[in-house]
């Protein structure tokens, strides 16, 4: 997938394809305009992503109504957009995160610059993710980070020299903002997004 711009791009593209995490460039319909390497290659596999008549597409079908969502918010309201999609080689899901992006000397429409990240719970991904999904704080980020990898309260609560009660008060704070009724299903939704590339 060459791209069709201007010179002066072709280093943003050089260094984008320097890049291991899949990039790629889509209009407004999801056609890929750009992808770097390791977008390639994920196409490729198709076990994530596809290519479907020139269209960026999930190979899990109930993502790609979110992809072309995400995309559509990502230009309208030109700001950044982040969605889970599932991922058949991992239970855990990857994030997509979607920029407006606007080629230098372009008059046309804005196109949208998409990110594929896994997250595992204890790196930066997986608590930006979360403080941007569900607005977290910086505590109850580490306690859902805590709980994904298998702590409970108690231990939560030791490791945070903090009380038990404090720590299922932060729990039922995060019951809130994630729309969940049960520590599990808590557990189960931080659990996807943490598998997220």
């Amino acid at each position: 997938m060459e791209p069709n711009f201007p010179a002066s791009n072709a280093i943003a593209f050089a260094i984008l394809d320097e890049i291991r995490l899949p990039v790629l460039l889509v209009d407004r319909e999801g056609m890929i305009k750009y992808g770097n390497a390791a977008a390639l290659a994920e196409l490729k596999t198709g076990e994530s992503f596809r290519l479907s008549d020139g269209a960026f597409t999930s190979a899990h079908p109930a993502d790609t109504p979110r992809l072309k969502s995400a995309i559509a918010a990502a230009l309208e309201k030109s700001e950044r957009q982040t969605v889970p999609v599932n991922d058949p080689r991992n239970p855990r899901p990857q994030l997509v995160t979607l920029l407006p992006f606007r080629p230098e000397g372009s008059e046309g429409p804005s196109w949208a610059l998409i990110f594929v990240q896994k997250c595992e719970p204890k790196d930066a991904a997986f608590s930006n993710a979360l403080r941007q999904l569900f607005r977290l704080s910086a505590a109850e980020t580490d306690i859902a980070a805590a709980l994904v990898l298998g702590a409970d309260v108690e231990q939560i609560a030791e490791m945070r020299s903090a009380k038990i009660t404090t720590v299922r008060t932060q729990i039922a704070a995060m019951l809130l903002k994630t729309r969940t009724r049960r520590q599990g299903e808590l557990i189960a939704l931080f659990s996807r997004i943490s598998t997220l590339p």
